[in-house]
């Protein structure tokens, strides 16, 4: 079955957060996302669009390549977040974004199982047909074996004959088996396509703005847990979480983390009013 494996990573808004999560980013931005913070970021604003639309589809974030981000000065970082939403938006509400989300999808959808099945008859046939050549073969070397072997050969001769006799017989148990559990195979084959195809519909609905309204959903619920008050402290040259359950959070719950309140309270506001629209 041609499936691929979907991933179920909460995407947290993933503009904002390919530019915005790591926590030493943060730059001032005009009113207008202007091509300078691209390159400030060190990538083009084609790069900027295609982690953008990579990260949305894949479920997890593309941010690399943006070595430059160390050497961006602190700035306003509600500002910012708030340009790229409205770019992120703008791109995901486009035809070129449609277009990529319908390839993933047709890409993405399970092939149903060719259907291998045969009659009963057919069966029997094809072991019949295998039981005559072990009978030919059998009489060929009794033919020409002597002595122990020729012994040896002609129970070997009439084993295949009462074999080839069985699978004569109308009502052949080993014939039914071998039906009954090819039948079987099927039967699981189409359930398991059945809950793939079930599962790929679930995620690649057929309206890409469904895909985008989860995708929302998912961040705006994983981040109603993030606690951004949680305390760090260094330890051999890394931050931890002072509290040590956090430290066992998904990657993505960090990263929200990092990004610090002001930027969630505005993505939260935006993600709100924007599902409303879908």
């Amino acid at each position: 079955m041609n499936r691929k494996v979907y991933s179920h990573a909460p995407l947290i808004l993933a503009a904002v957060f390919v530019l915005l999560s790591c926590s030493f980013l943060s730059f001032v931005v005009a009113p207008r996302l202007a091509e300078g913070i691209w390159k400030q970021l060190g990538i083009s604003q084609q790069d900027g669009t295609d982690k953008i639309k990579k990260s949305f589809l894949d479920g997890w974030f593309h941010y690399e390549g943006l070595k430059n981000a160390k050497n961006i000065a602190i700035g306003d970082r509600a500002a910012a977040t708030g340009d790229l939403l409205a770019y992120t938006k703008q791109y995901l509400s486009s035809p070129a974004f449609a277009a990529a989300y319908n390839k993933q999808r047709a890409e993405s959808k399970p092939s149903e199982p060719i259907d291998y099945t045969k009659s009963k008859e057919q069966i029997r046939q094809e072991k019949i047909a295998d039981a005559k050549k072990l009978v030919e073969n059998a009489e060929s070397a009794v033919k020409t074996a002597t002595g122990d072997m020729k012994k040896t050969m002609q129970a070997i001769l009439e084993m295949n004959r009462k074999n080839l006799a069985a699978c004569q017989d109308p009502a052949s148990k080993e014939i039914e088996a071998l039906y009954q559990e090819q039948q079987t195979r099927r039967k699981q084959e189409l359930e398991d396509y059945k809950k793939y195809a079930k599962q790929w519909e679930a995620e690649y609905p057929g309206d890409h703005r469904l895909f985008v309204k989860a995708r929302l959903q998912t961040y705006l619920a994983l981040a109603a847990t993030v606690d951004f008050s949680a305390s760090v402290h260094e330890k051999n040259g890394k931050k931890i979480f002072d509290k040590s359950e956090y430290q066992y959070k998904s990657n993505d719950w960090k990263m929200i983390y990092r990004a610090g309140k002001e930027v969630y309270e505005v993505t939260r506001s935006f993600a709100e009013k924007w599902l409303l629209e879908l």
